[in-house]
């Protein structure tokens, strides 16, 4: 067999076992620097207790309690604390499929932040910039917001839904403000977006 012959072979032995990986799979293999507060160990009894059908949580590093709610072969959700939780997915981005780890934490509403790795060695890859006013904003009312009184920072829960494959975005801003002192402005605001991964940016499913 000549050498490009082998290189063709291997290239396609990669890809089936990249594509044999699941969810379960990488939150079992993530490095301490991705899930530090879970040890390989406690991971694994996650993995059971959820298997078995058991809401058992499990003591993480800082003394708290986590547990699997939600386990597909796509995706993975944890309950990290009573305030934070982690979403560990595999995501199609052309022709690669790449890890994506997102992290909600209360502050005090829902918000999240999203990082991207290689699932071949969970090399960090740029991180597409989280959706904002210019892509929640309602279409048909983009005028208005020029004029309208808007918040200085949104409030962004991420969720990855296995199913459709789909990025769900949903502003929590609104959460944040009482009725009176809640900016005019976020009535012109969409509550949620869809959108795809595609390259380094998130563009919206239309």
């Amino acid at each position: 067999m000549n050498l490009k012959a082998l290189i063709l072979v291997a290239a396609a032995c990669a890809a089936l076992t990249a594509e044999a990986r699941t969810a379960a799979d990488v939150f079992k293999e993530a490095p301490a620097t991705v899930v530090p507060l879970l040890q390989t160990n406690t991971r694994l009894d996650m993995l059971d207790y959820f298997n078995s059908g058991l809401s058992t949580p499990s003591a993480n590093t800082f003394g708290g309690r986590s547990r699997i709610t939600a386990l597909t072969d796509r995706a993975l959700t944890i309950e990290l604390s009573r305030d934070a939780s982690m979403q560990i997915a595999l995501v199609a981005n052309g022709r690669d499929t790449v890890i994506a780890v997102i992290e909600t934490v209360l502050t005090p509403v829902a918000d999240s932040s999203i990082r991207l790795f290689r699932t071949a060695d969970w090399t960090e890859l740029p991180s597409p910039a989280m959706p904002g006013m210019a892509q929640f904003a309602d279409p048909a009312r983009r005028k208005e917001l020029k004029s309208a009184e808007m918040p200085e920072y949104l409030f962004v829960r991420a969720e990855f839904d296995p199913e459709t494959t789909l990025f769900r975005f949903t502003d929590t801003t609104p959460a944040y403000y009482t009725d009176a002192d809640r900016p005019e402005g976020l009535r012109l605001l969409r509550q949620n977006i869809e959108m795809r991964l595609s390259g380094t940016k998130f563009t919206e499913n239309k």
